[in-house]
This record gives structure tokens, sequence and C-alpha cells, in this order.
């Protein structure tokens, strides 16, 4: 997981460009500083007023930089739950992964932060995404030798098994999804979807469920218990 250095931010707020007024140079010169790496910066940092006030200025809150590290990935891991909680509610994508696969739920789980993975979990993040890198789930991103760890281990551990069960089976999209083989469904983010069988023998990542009049094999990394 690739984190923001303290050294990247200083860098970063000393960025502009130097803009010179009238036709003629001039010793005038004016400072503008990108909205996305003020609103990286302040929810690194803690400063949610100037969160709440770059949010908008950024025409998507979920836009990232070179390293695929979003607003919300920042927050996560400075333990900043006010942002995190305005972010997500503002519409930050909780399953948006950086250039390592991390999602904001890798982070907090990384980071031993119960609290915050059952918010994201309760917000619709992606229970079995798992990163590029290592191919690990949230659950196997918990620090073993960190304080918090028996507590956030055991939470996600039981949701991975026990969903597709808890609810009477239902479970929703993350993503849209196109199937690729006639015993597969197809589906849109936010579709409310019924687990019949978790996997067998021969396709243990694959759920067997239905989605309307129609069943078929949906893959369990697109899922999570609640509806974005």
């Amino acid at each position: 997981m690739l984190l923001l250095l303290d050294s990247d931010v200083s860098t970063r707020r000393k960025k502009g460009n130097l803009k010179v007024s009238g036709e003629k140079q001039s010793l005038s010169r004016r400072v503008s500083f990108d909205p996305l790496a003020l609103l990286l910066d302040a929810s690194l940092e803690g400063e949610l007023e100037l969160v709440i006030r770059t949010a908008s200025q950024v025409g998507d809150p979920s836009a990232a930089n070179d390293e695929g590290i979003t607003a919300l990935h920042n927050a996560i891991c400075a333990g900043h739950f006010d942002i995190v909680d305005f972010l997500v509610t503002f519409g930050c994508d909780v399953n948006a992964q950086d250039s390592d696969g991390w999602t904001p739920l890798h982070c907090a789980a990384s980071c031993n932060n119960v609290a915050m993975v059952r918010f994201l979990v309760e917000h619709g993040a992606c229970i079995f995404a798992t990163t590029l890198s290592d191919h690990e789930t949230a659950a196997e991103k918990c620090e073993e030798d960190e304080e918090g760890f028996d507590g956030c281990s055991e939470y996600l551990y039981s949701v991975q098994e026990k969903l597709g069960i808890m609810n009477n089976g239902v479970v929703y999209a993350v993503y849209d999804y196109e199937a690729h083989n006639p015993d597969e469904l197809s589906f849109k983010e936010g579709d409310r979807i019924y687990v019949l069988r978790k996997g067998d023998e021969w396709e243990r990542e694959w759920w067997w469920a239905r989605l309307g009049d129609k069943e078929g094999y949906i893959p369990r990394n697109l899922l999570g218990v609640s509806s974005i």
C-alpha cells in the first residue's frame, strides 16, 4: 500500500501554476492550487472544513493521484473518521483501488480500525476484493502484532463467512458485471441478489444465485452486504 509521506505533502503544497497578470510580463503573480491536491492533503491532515470546501471543487471526489490514492484512502490511513464519514456521504467510491489494488477497506483493516471497517462494510465495501500484488482480502491485511487485531480480524472473517447466508442470503452488487458464459448472471451495481449456494468443489469463488427469474453463477468479489 502506498501512503503519502510528509515530504510528498510538503512538495505538493508548494506546487501551483504561476500566472502573470496583464498583457505584459509583470512582477505581480498569483498562485492557484489544484483542488484535488488540496483535498488529498486536507484528508490526510484531518482538516475537515478544507475537505468540505474542496470536495465540491473537484469534478470527481473519488479522483486519485498518480498512485491511485484517493482522499478516502488518506483519511482512513490517517484515522480521521469524521472525514471518512463526510467523504462517503458526499459520494466517494468506497471500493476505489489504488495502483496496488488496495481498497479503503484494505487500508482500514491494515490499521486494525474496527470502527472504520464496520462503517465501510455497512456502506457497500466489497468484502472479497483482493489486492493486485498479493491477492489478499481485507481480512488478511489485519496487522497481527498490533493493537486491535483480534476484533478487526474476527469481524471481517465473520462477515466473509456470513455473506450470502445472513439477511436470508441477500447480497448487493457493488459493480456492474456482464456474463461471459451461459451459466453466469449479468447484474448492475446495486442489484439485490439472492445467494442459493456459496460455491462448490469446482467453483469456490463463484456462487450460485438468483436475480429476478434467472439463476446462475456470480463472482463473490463483486458483492457487499449493502447497496452503495
